[in-house]
């Protein structure tokens, strides 16, 4: 019978909780979600774009971050930070314990492919032969020894041809593959 009585009680409790519930909710946006998501998000970039120019320098000496001027605010605790540097344009997003790196021509930043692929093109090789990176130091590495590559990869002359070869790369992903050859940071 205490049973029963249990039972009612919340079901007739649930819709006050949940009403209390959708009222918190509203007011969180509407007193803090307009001013303090961009803000947060903002210094998660900042943070980001602190660990991207020290790790890889010498994409900030010749290349140009990429300020906005209203933060998108991402999801979870992703982070977001573009920096175009000769031919390229590079994104580096890092959240949840991963960090993706893509690459897209400058003059069509719309086009970015996942670093992995855009390394087994280059290579000429199965997407699944490339080595997956750990964190920002070992992209720097990477970066630093193919630049010249990727940059030339990426020219106007270039590009038409290359696309092509990437587009083999992106068929041969799976979905079980951790985005842009990244593991945990």
């Amino acid at each position: 019978m205490e049973r029963q009585n249990r039972i009612r009680i919340m079901e007739l409790v649930w819709p006050l909780f949940a009403g209390i519930g959708l009222i918190l909710k509203v007011i969180n946006r509407t007193l803090f979600g307009w001013w303090l998501a961009p803000l947060l998000q903002r210094k998660a970039n900042t943070a980001l774009g602190d660990d991207v120019q020290e790790n890889l320098y010498f994409l900030y000496t010749k290349g140009q971050p990429i300020k906005e001027n209203w933060p998108r605010a991402l999801p979870f605790d992703y982070a977001s930070v573009d920096i175009v540097f000769e031919n390229l344009r590079f994104c580096f997003t890092r959240g949840r314990g991963e960090l993706n790196v893509s690459v897209a021509p400058r003059r069509a930043p719309h086009e970015s492919y996942q670093l992995a692929v855009i390394i087994a093109a280059l290579d000429s090789t199965d997407i699944m032969q490339v080595r997956h990176l750990n964190g920002l130091s070992e992209v720097g590495d990477l970066l630093r020894a193919r630049l010249d590559e990727l940059n030339g990869a990426f020219s106007e002359s270039r590009y038409p041809e290359f696309k092509k070869k990437t587009l083999v790369g992106k068929e041969g992903r799976s979905d079980t593959d951790p985005p842009g050859g990244m593991g945990p940071e």
